[in-house]
């Protein structure tokens, strides 16, 4: 009979134990989400500023918003690349950024997608791409307004998808 007394005990510690796993799961989430959108404030620094992109000086353009859809398609072709083990423009499924905006229902003038291995801060990835010429030129198209970016890890690599775009109105 004394065991029928500490069961509602066990049913309180495991309803307990599930909160805390779903609360630090989505601090987990918050944090990530925080880096992600840290890769959009360091490219709109440099936009801010202007850069020269190999040979080409560019003037300052103005920031990009952060867009929800354009971080959805970044984090699947992230979480792509680093399920599969690669690194590329063209998902595993041999997708094109084009295909996978449309996948998620955004409509768009004109886009541009960087992507990186290997870089373990968002200041490395986003000094890694301000010093490769055709990363650069996407960052600095004044043309671009919105931004999503996000990054997987796998065995230890990660993978990062950049996506400027320019919403259809």
């Amino acid at each position: 009979m004394k065991n029928w007394k500490i069961l509602p005990v066990c049913f309180l510690c495991l309803f307990l134990i599930c909160v805390m796993d779903k609360n630090l799961a989505e601090s987990g989430d918050f944090k990530k989400q925080r880096i992600e959108k840290r890769v959009v404030e360091l490219i709109n620094e440099m936009r801010t500023k202007g850069s020269i992109c190999g040979e080409k000086n560019y003037k300052p353009a103005n920031p990009v918003a952060w867009n929800d859809k354009l971080g959805k398609a970044s984090l699947h072709h992230s979480l792509d690349m680093a399920r599969n083990g690669f690194l590329g423009h063209k998902g595993y499924d041999g997708s094109s950024t084009k295909e996978r905006l449309s996948r998620i229902g955004y409509k768009w003038i004109t886009f541009g997608e960087n992507v990186a291995e290997g870089y373990r801060t968002t200041e490395e990835l986003v000094k890694g791409w301000i010093e490769s010429t055709s990363h650069c030129k996407v960052i600095m198209n004044p043309d671009f307004k919105e931004a999503g970016a996000a990054y997987a890890k796998s065995s230890g690599k990660f993978y990062w998808t950049l996506i400027l775009a320019s919403p259809e109105r």
